[in-house]
């Protein structure tokens, strides 16, 4: 997997957003590792679920936290 160092293909230096681009992960510009695709729907998805479950695992907290 190549690193896409191509500039108009990374908005605010980080987030990756290439819509000729099938993966949904792809190699990071700088550091090691891999970021999302957000011209990908699924990142979306994987986004949504990330803030959830913490907030939903608050949600509850506060619930036992008032019995």
């Amino acid at each position: 997997m190549m690193i896409d160092k191509n500039p108009k293909h990374w908005k605010l230096l980080f987030f990756y957003y290439n819509q000729e681009q099938p993966r949904l992960w792809v190699r990071r510009r700088w550091a090691w590792g891999l970021t999302l695709n957000f011209a990908n729907p699924m990142a979306w998805a994987v986004v949504a679920v990330t803030l959830t479950i913490p907030v939903i695992g608050a949600m509850i907290e506060q619930v036992h936290s008032i019995h």
